[in-house]
């Protein structure tokens, strides 16, 4: 069976990401879709909208046969970490082709790749003015002419920085963007596909009508009925604001993408008076030239769940792939990739693996529950991945 990956965390599941899949079963004529999918939390470090499992549902209710968790060790990653996570653990599954949307789907991201600049050397890294990500996009395009600065583009050439890195067999295919940018904070009535920014954005000021039209029915039964963080910022600021206040500065200093001093100013700020009043004047206080939002927002997270710079060393040394749902072919594809691959295939968490290997996941498990004042449902502990058919859906036992 001929298998395509998808590197997604469908926060949530829109149109688009069906157009998505639809097109990478055309460009490849592959037999099975597998997802790669952020666990609870998403790149630029927020909570995702719903919880893991309820975001496979939707992707193997819309035409994904395999869902496998990127850990929150790659998962909550700058781009070129978090797309090696991804492809790290599509050819370990033995898949074949990866199709991704683009900005600019025409660009050989591989041959880019292979002309990109070493992050040794260069003028523009020593600069102090502009994020290290502004100035490795300056270099690149100073060496190759191309200016790398969409999000979906960024994330495509980490896909093949990856693959020569591993030395992957994995084919990149780039489908052109429409419709919607990653960006986009609005839609119009008449669309049918729009970002999951704007979607989001719609749901935090309770325009349940006006997202209708940019998903399927399996989101807007989740929306209706399945526990959320669309507000999140109002648990994540108290309880980040007591760590802040009880941490000394040395033990903020070990948190992990902590560098350059940030954790006095993030002290400095959130014990100031009056101080910030909630989570985002707090992150626009602190920001600063040298660093994104998304990077604080990281930073912020992992200072949260106390993860220490030796113990995401650690992690990211030895990688697994959890299971978290899949259909019959999916189930039939899974059946043969564990003959060959060589990492470990989870599909149930004891609380050994949740002490051990799956510890970040299960922090971050814990964490969504509270942002999510979903105290009750585990994300992790005993949960079975979920076997999708067309008659009925279940957990297997």
């Amino acid at each position: 069976m001929k298998a395509v990956g998808l590197v997604t965390e469908y926060n949530p599941f829109h149109n688009g990401h069906i157009y998505h899949i639809q097109q990478a079963k055309a460009v490849t004529g592959a037999d099975v879709v597998i997802a790669v999918m952020s666990g609870n939390f998403v790149q630029r470090g927020e909570p995702a909208l719903f919880d893991k499992w309820t975001r496979t549902q939707a992707a193997l209710a819309n035409g994904v046969d395999l869902v496998i968790e990127l850990p929150t060790f790659y998962a909550v990653q700058p781009s070129h970490l978090f797309a090696e996570g991804a492809i790290k653990l599509l050819t370990a599954l033995g898949v074949e082709d990866v199709v991704f949307g683009s900005e600019h789907a025409t660009v050989d991201f591989l041959n880019l790749a292979k002309q990109a600049p070493s992050v040794q050397g260069g003028k523009a890294f020593q600069e102090k003015n502009q994020t290290f990500a502004q100035a490795y996009a300056t270099q690149l395009e100073s060496e190759t002419g191309f200016k790398l600065e969409d999000p979906n583009d960024i994330l495509a050439f980490g896909y093949a920085k990856a693959i020569l890195n591993l030395n992957s067999p994995i084919k990149l295919h780039a489908i052109q963007r429409v419709a919607a940018g990653y960006h986009d904070q609005s839609f119009t009535d008449d669309q049918t596909i729009a970002s999951a920014s704007s979607i989001r954005l719609a749901l935090h000021k309770g325009k349940l009508e006006k997202v209708k039209g940019v998903v399927p029915n399996q989101t807007l039964v989740d929306i209706s009925s399945a526990n959320h963080t669309v507000d999140f910022e109002s648990q994540f600021w108290p309880l980040l604001k007591y760590r802040l206040m009880t941490d000394t500065i040395g033990q903020l200093g070990q948190v992990y993408q902590m560098a350059e001093g940030l954790e006095h100013r993030l002290a400095a700020v959130a014990l100031g008076e009056p101080g910030p009043q909630s989570y985002q004047s707090f992150i626009k206080a602190v920001k600063s030239k040298r660093y994104t939002f998304a990077r604080i927002q990281r930073t912020l997270l992992y200072t949260l769940l106390n993860v220490k710079v030796d113990q995401m060393q650690a992690a990211m040394q030895d990688p697994y792939l959890r299971i978290l749902g899949f259909t019959d072919k999916g189930q039939a594809y899974l059946n043969g990739a564990k003959k060959t691959t060589t990492l470990p295939l989870i599909s149930k968490v004891d609380q050994h693996l949740a002490k051990a290997n799956l510890r970040l996941d299960f922090k971050a498990g814990k964490l969504w529950q509270l942002l999510a004042r979903e105290p009750d449902q585990q994300q992790d502990i005993a949960r079975q991945p979920i076997h999708f058919t067309q008659a009925h859906t279940k957990e297997d036992k």
